[in-house]
């Protein structure tokens, strides 16, 4: 998540609500606890699963797995 902004947080917000239930797999990668816990929030807001992850490898890896 470098270079975020609030900004950018309300605009991920807004698509949530509104195309949330078309996602199955949304992978957050970052390094920071609070990444994780966006992560577990953000799931809320869609029909899928979302995952944090430090490692980019790990989480293309979980977004190309079969469901």
């Amino acid at each position: 998540m470098e270079g975020w902004e609030p900004r950018a947080a309300w605009d991920d917000l807004k698509l949530g609500v509104k195309h949330g239930r078309q996602f199955n797999r949304i992978a957050m990668l970052g390094n920071r606890r609070w990444q994780e816990m966006a992560a577990r929030v953000g799931s809320w807001f869609i029909g899928g699963e979302a995952r944090y992850f430090e490692d980019e490898t790990e989480a293309m890896a979980w977004l190309g797995e079969d469901a």
